[in-house]
């Protein structure tokens, strides 16, 4: 028998066992690794059987539908935005409770004038609230020159704050100590905001952030960024994370360059502990980026996956920007735990999710500039700052007596610097025997009120205008009743001579040769006639002929207004006439 083994049919034999046992382990394991391989591909299309599209700044991307999603860290030009659901009620009083913090606040000399303007704002796209600037610093002194000497330095800055509301979302925009030559392009950028309370995906060219997008255009050196944090609820180890910068200078290293320099710090037990499952160039979506995949065991022995995708970017491009896509497993409540996916069904997500990632649209917006909002009545400006918006404004400092050199009432354009008002004192006799004025400027910044519009200033008519009649004994008896029926009449509606007025505002005369133009008038008061002149030689020269007629005339209704507004007419409200500034002090 002992020879028999020694055999050679013996060792063909024993041969032929340890090869069939071999491939009965190989083929088991095969079966296995198939098994497992089906099971991560139910589990990946499980989870992602039902996806929805999320939009963060200018690209999409698909999630599974159960995702938790955070959009954050927003900021676009260097303000910070964030917005919020709020009733109007809630937004109301909190941005009266923001005013009366900063005017509380002194200004950076102790004085009261830490507010220095106070500006409401109404955009086209249904926004409305207030932009606040406020708290200005200035540090000077002198420096080194670099060659030996000294040299003096001035730093200035302004905060600039706006708080808007718009369709049950406010929107908070804050950008501490900026240059104040640069105020002005905060209502340009409230002006491109457009509420979107459900996070829709828009229609138009701009940048996505929570619960609102900015229309286009916008430029590279904006410097536009966003950050989306997402969770997966049935495996809450498991994180996401996308990050999008324009305008940023790129990275020199690439992301795979950086983390071979950092693995090179690392001890060999360390990097025992790391197990590389990609490191290449990737292209997602037309964007050339690099893609790191590693399997790490943490000390305590948990399993868990790193996943990162980056695009370096460009400076100038908004459609190629500094792009980081994270995806982690293992992460627990303050130390690594054991991932809930395995490697196959890991690697399954990350390629379904990372592999959805796409501009939105690519087609940059006319680049036409974008205009700031149109400033109501009423807005205040201080000395120094750009004019919002061309028009007269009325100075608050002089009274009592003192004088506004060029008068307490100026046309102002837009873009010029708001002027320190020069006042007058009342002369005493002995500058009026010299023939001289005396003049002085306020210590604190003047501050000016928009009260009109119009490119001239309103002169009386020629003639006298034909009056409103008193309303009727049967119009007095119903006026009370009607008053909150004006409420109802809309802008442009029309009226007769002799009709009740429907509604108190502003009404303009549609015959073209009338000299009423536009006038005030009461409800229930009765509409006049139309006032014409009467042409020369009409009656034979007469010293004594009338200089004036009136006929029966239409007037249509081109602003609501009540009596303490009919001073300013054209459709340009002046809150109730108040000359005071809201914050200044004497």
């Amino acid at each position: 028998m002992k020879n028999w083994l020694r055999s050679k049919p013996a060792r063909m034999l024993a041969g032929a066992l340890c090869v069939g046992l071999v491939a009965t382990w190989a083929v088991g394991k095969a079966l296995d690794k198939r098994e497992e391989n089906r099971r991560d591909q139910h589990e990946v299309a499980r989870m992602t059987d039902k996806m929805k599209t999320v939009c963060v700044g200018r690209f999409l991307i698909d999630v599974p539908e159960e995702a938790e999603i955070e959009l954050r860290q927003a900021r676009i030009d260097g303000f910070n935005i964030a917005s919020f659901n709020e009733t109007e009620e809630e937004f109301q009083k909190r941005a009266a409770d923001r005013e009366a913090q900063i005017k509380a606040k002194p200004d950076y000399l102790g004085g009261s004038t830490n507010m220095e303007s106070a500006r409401e704002v109404r955009t086209s796209n249904g926004l409305v609230g207030t932009i606040f600037i406020h708290s200005r610093t200035l540090e000077e002194g002198t420096q080194g020159n670099g060659l030996g000497g000294v040299e003096r330095y001035r730093d200035e800055g302004i905060t600039a704050e706006a708080l808007v509301h718009g369709h049950g979302i406010s929107i908070d925009l804050f950008f501490e100590d900026r240059n104040p030559d640069l105020i002005e392009d905060l209502p340009r950028l409230v002006n491109q905001l457009v509420a979107n309370p459900e996070n829709r995906i828009p229609t138009e060219p701009g940048f996505c952030m929570d619960r609102v997008y900015v229309r286009d255009p916008l430029t590279a050196d904006q410097r536009e960024q966003i950050m989306m944090f997402l969770r997966l609820p049935n495996h809450p180890d498991v994180e996401f994370m996308f990050i999008v910068s324009a305008g940023g200078k790129p990275e020199t290293l690439g992301v795979l360059a950086r983390n071979e320099a950092s693995d090179e710090g690392l001890s060999m037990a360390e990097r025992m502990r790391i197990t590389r499952l990609r490191a290449a160039p990737r292209e997602i979506g037309g964007l050339d980026g690099e893609e790191l995949v590693e399997l790490v065991v943490e000390e305590n022995e948990a399993r868990g996956h790193s996943f990162w995708w980056e695009v370096s970017g460009t400076e100038d491009n908004v459609f190629v920007p500094h792009v980081v896509f994270r995806m982690s497993t293992g992460n627990g409540n303050g130390k690594p735990v054991p991932s809930s996916l395995s490697d196959g069904a890991a690697l399954g997500l990350w390629d379904k999710i990372s592999s959805s990632i796409r501009l939105r649209s690519a087609e940059p917006a006319a680049s036409s500039r974008v205009e700031a909002p149109t400033t109501p009545l009423g807005t205040y400006a201080s000395a120094g700052e750009r004019c919002p918006e061309s028009g007269w404004w009325l100075c608050g400092d002089g009274g009592n007596g003192i004088g506004v050199l060029g008068g307490q009432r100026q046309y102002i354009k837009k873009e010029d610097l708001m002027p320190q008002a020069l006042l007058l004192p009342p002369r005493s006799l002995w500058d009026q025997v010299r023939g001289i004025q005396a003049s002085f400027e306020a210590k604190n910044r003047t501050f000016w009120k928009l009260v009109d519009k119009r490119v001239q200033k309103r002169v009386p008519p020629p003639l006298p205008l034909a009056l409103p009649l008193a309303p009727t004994t049967t119009a007095v008896a119903n006026r009370s009743s009607n008053v909150n029926e004006q409420n109802h009449v809309s802008v442009g509606s029309f009226s007769v001579t002799g009709a009740p007025c429907p509604a108190s505002g502003w009404w303009r005369c549609e015959q073209s040769h009338a000299l009423d133009g536009t006038r005030w008038f009461a409800q229930g008061s009765l509409l006049p006639s139309a006032t014409f002149a009467v042409p020369p030689g009409v009656f034979g020269g007469s010293t004594n002929a009338p200089k004036s007629i009136h006929r029966r005339g239409e007037w249509r209704l081109v602003r609501l207004a009540d009596e303490a507004e009919q001073r300013y007419p054209d459709g340009q409200a002046s809150g109730k006439g108040t000359t005071t500034p809201p914050t200044r002090g004497a």
